[in-house]
């Protein structure tokens, strides 16, 4: 009896120590589920588990990645960019919130594809280079041939080349021309490019006149206000620029030395280019 006693006081003992304790669920580091016991349901400690120690709060921890994926791929503890996606993601940006990336790589024209976006979904998509310069067309004095654009071609619209003083229009290595065969280039009052030809350059007339006795004016039509452009002729003898004639206002003016010479029926002619 005395015995049965010691026992019973013994195992209540055990059992009041062990109550105590608490049991815990941690991971060792080879990913195995061990259950350990603890003092306290705080703290593990070396004392509680030879095999690891961990806090309750350290098994809490958000820090703590138990996988990786949909873009992302972990090595032991370490989380890296890269990996299959495995859902439709979006990365929403801003004017202020901007995506670089920096230290990429210089790509090829020929060889290399461009990233597009789809304008009504946002999806990132690629083409290659060629076939985004072949979706371009060329047209109003531009032909495309393969992936050559060349200066030629019909116009389609009217079509302005602004030039200044300082940005001017040249174009060198023309071939010499022929006045009896070629036409010239000509700008009208709105700078639109005409061709003419040189001889409607040069414009020319000449009128007659049976003077009156004593005559000295003599109106003639589209004349030039040039007088070295002028040539005035009485009885089919030249008179002298500036000495026997002068001009004004569309008309010849004989001096008076020469007008008092003239008599009824005498031939003024006038001769004149421009």
């Amino acid at each position: 009896m005395k015995k049965l006693l010691l026992f019973s006081i013994a195992a209540a003992i055990s059992f009041a120590a062990s109550a105590q304790k608490d049991t815990t669920k941690v991971i060792d580091n080879k990913g195995t589920i061990k259950w350990v016991i603890s003092n306290t349901a705080a703290v593990i400690t070396k004392d509680d588990s030879t095999l690891l120690y961990v806090t309750p709060q350290q098994l809490g921890d958000s820090s703590f990645v138990k996988m990786a994926t949909n873009g992302l791929s972990k090595i032991g503890q370490t989380v890296e960019l890269g990996g299959i996606l495995s859902k439709v993601t979006t990365i929403a940006t801003s004017a202020e919130n901007l995506l670089r990336i920096t230290g990429l790589q210089s790509g090829s024209n020929t060889q290399d594809s461009v990233m597009v976006v789809d304008p009504s979904t946002g999806q990132l998509k690629f083409i290659s280079a060629s076939s985004l310069f072949n979706a371009l067309s060329f047209d109003n004095g531009l032909t495309k041939t393969g992936n050559l654009v060349q200066l030629g071609g019909a116009l389609v619209k009217s079509t302005e080349i602004i030039t200044t003083a300082a940005n001017t229009l040249k174009i060198s290595g023309l071939e010499s021309g022929n006045l009896a065969t070629d036409s010239l280039v000509v700008s009208g009052t709105d700078g639109t490019l005409k061709r003419v030809k040189a001889e409607s350059l040069l414009q020319s007339g000449d009128e007659r006149f049976e003077a009156n006795a004593g005559q000295s004016a003599y109106a003639v039509t589209n004349m030039p206000a040039a007088v070295s452009k002028v040539w005035v002729y009485r009885n089919g003898v030249k008179l002298l620029t500036n000495t026997d004639y002068t001009i004004a206002s569309g008309s010849i003016n004989l001096a008076s030395s020469i007008s008092s010479l003239v008599a009824l029926g005498d031939l003024i002619e006038v001769q004149w280019v421009k």
